[in-house]
């Protein structure tokens, strides 16, 4: 899963729009940018093998440190302990909590997707997944309707922004398409690097998206004086 994984992030910010939306874009795919980065260093591993599932050609054999239950709860309390060191104020309270649940969201929808590659703990020993991406056209059902569903939520919450939304959503929804039919990178170097360019460009663009609007901030001051009385 790539584009879905943003459903939770869009269904938290309007639990809490303090938090940037691209804040959340981050926390819901770090399971993933920690996996692209230990890949790039060799401390885990992947193969591509055409035809491993009918959505993509990801052999996930070796992905303890990044995707494992255990160290995805660990990833959960230690960046929403990181992002409550970032926001002391007292306006910020609770904005820890909902970051660490969209990072452990990462894990919930990996199960439904992936083959049992998801370790519960260490290199070995249990795997978990329940193997949606052997069945293309139900998983790209299943993911597309989970990131319609978060848009929804998020749309109806929000009063700016009406086109940039439109562009990101729609920009999001196709990527998530061509995902499921657009061939892997053909190295595993080639696909962690891919990985990470896409979270980093998915993210700047929520920031563009959800970033404040000029023309709403205008009419904001407009007719107040520096006491702040119209």
């Amino acid at each position: 899963m790539l584009i879905g994984h943003y459903a939770p992030a869009l269904v938290l910010q309007r639990v809490r729009p303090s938090i940037p939306l691209w804040v959340l874009f981050i926390a819901t795919q770090a399971v993933d940018i920690a996996w692209g980065l230990f890949v790039l260093a060799g401390v885990e591993h992947v193969r591509i093998v055409p035809g491993f599932t009918e959505s993509n050609s990801l052999d996930l054999y070796d992905m303890p440190y990044s995707h494992g239950l255990v160290a995805t709860v660990a990833w959960s309390v230690g960046l929403a302990l990181v992002w409550r060191g970032v926001r002391r104020a007292q306006a910020h309270r609770g904005e820890a909590l909902i970051v660490g649940l969209a990072v452990a969201s990462h894990f919930v929808l990996d199960l439904v997707v992936h083959v049992p590659d998801l370790p519960l703990v260490g290199t070995h020993g249990t795997m978990l997944g329940f193997g949606l991406w052997r069945h293309r056209d139900l998983a790209l059902l299943v993911e597309l309707g989970t990131f319609a569903a978060g848009a929804l939520v998020w749309r109806r919450a929000r009063t700016t922004g009406g086109q940039r939304d439109g562009i990101l959503l729609g920009s999001l929804a196709m990527v998530l398409v061509a995902s499921y039919y657009v061939p892997a990178p053909t190295t595993p170097g080639a696909m962690a690097a891919t990985g990470l360019a896409t979270y980093v460009g998915c993210a700047l663009a929520a920031w563009w998206a959800n970033g404040p609007r000029r023309g709403h901030e205008t009419r904001v001051c407009v007719g107040r004086d520096d006491s702040g009385r119209q």
